[in-house]
């Protein structure tokens, strides 16, 4: 089981449909990350995390310390930073050698296989179909890039006044734009279909997490003895 920590639910999303064969939970927090611990702990095969969570997630050694109690080895880690977390890698690379960075680019194509190779270096049993995941990828990066159009269109009135122009056979010099926003209108009803998939699904992850924190309230109590213990031994 892969734990994976991003606050973006969208990248959180687009990181996860990479490894499409393997089980992994999605969560955005510290206290969410304590959580699966405690609920998954002899199932954990690594920690996947962003890297400004990652850095408060160690920080006094919270996760070494939860998983010291629980009797647990540490899952193996690989952390991703973004363009503006300069300072932060600096700071791993400086003092946190032993953990894997990966750079988080969505523009860049080779971005799966470097994910997926950074992965498999700390844990080698991971199940992947790299094709597929470069599918995936490409798919996504051309919808973003259809939106980025349609919006430019938009802003420039030529969606606008196509519409508001006259109905009749078009001249011969614009038939080619026609096709060319009926696709796009295509992919926009297509994108939104999915959109409107993805909120339901988000709504059943939202009602997955609020049963899994009722039934869990005791393990709660425990992460937060654990923090405040923490707290004290620092003081």
């Amino acid at each position: 089981m892969i734990l994976l920590i991003e606050p973006d639910k969208v990248i959180r999303k687009k990181l996860c449909d990479l490894l499409s064969r393997e089980r992994i939970i999605g969560i955005d927090s510290v206290q969410q990350t304590l959580e699966m611990v405690l609920k998954f702990k002899n199932n954990l095969d690594v920690i996947i995390a962003n890297i400004r969570l990652l850095r408060k997630i160690l920080s006094n050694q919270i996760l070494f310390r939860l998983c010291q109690k629980l009797s647990i080895k540490t899952p193996p880690i690989v952390g991703f930073y973004k363009k503006n977390d300069e300072k932060i890698k600096k700071e791993f690379e400086k003092n946190k050698k032993q953990y894997k960075l990966i750079e988080y680019n969505e523009k860049d194509y080779s971005f799966p296989a470097q994910y997926i190779q950074a992965i498999k270096e700390v844990y080698p049993e991971l199940t992947v179909d790299i094709e597929k995941a470069r599918e995936v990828w490409l798919k996504e990066k051309e919808t973003e890039d259809l939106v980025d159009l349609r919006k430019w269109l938009e802003e420039e009135s030529f969606l606008e006044a196509i519409e508001n122009s006259k109905i009749g056979r078009p001249e011969k010099n614009t038939e080619h734009i026609i096709p060319s926003i009926e696709e796009m209108t295509a992919e926009k009803t297509v994108e939104k279909k999915e959109e409107i998939e993805e909120i339901n699904k988000e709504k059943n992850y939202k009602k997955m997490y609020f049963e899994l924190k009722k039934k869990h309230d005791e393990l709660l109590r425990y992460v937060k003895e654990l923090l405040d213990s923490i707290k004290d031994t620092d003081n």
